[in-house]
C-alpha cells in the first residue's frame, strides 16, 4: 500500500504529464488547423467533402477539450494536490 507521500508525488508527476500532454495537443491542433486552412481552398471535389466531414468533428472535439476539459482537469489536479499538501504539512 502506498503512503500519502507516494500518492502526493504520483499526483505531481501526473499533473506534469497532463500539462505536457495538453501542450502537445495544443501544438498538434494548431498545426492541423493551419494545414487544413492551407489546403482547404485547393481541394473542391468529393474527396474534399468526405475529408471535411471527418475533420470538422475532430477539430470541434479538440477545441472543446482544449477550451473546457483541459483547464478543468488541470484545476482539479491543482486543487487535489493543494489539499493533500496542506494535509501532509498539517495545515
Amino acid at each position: 500500500m502506498s503512503s500519502l507521500d507516494d500518492v502526493f508525488e504520483q499526483m505531481r508527476l501526473f499533473r506534469k504529464a497532463l500539462l505536457e500532454f495538453n501542450e502537445e495537443v495544443r501544438g498538434s491542433a494548431a498545426g492541423l488547423a493551419k494545414a487544413h486552412d492551407e489546403v482547404g481552398g485547393l481541394w473542391r471535389d468529393e474527396a474534399a467533402s468526405r475529408y471535411r466531414q471527418a475533420y470538422e468533428p475532430l477539430a470541434q472535439s479538440l477545441d472543446t477539450y482544449l477550451r473546457d476539459g483541459a483547464p478543468r482537469f488541470e484545476r482539479f489536479l491543482e486543487n487535489k494536490i493543494g489539499q493533500l499538501e496542506r494535509y501532509l504539512n498539517g495545515g
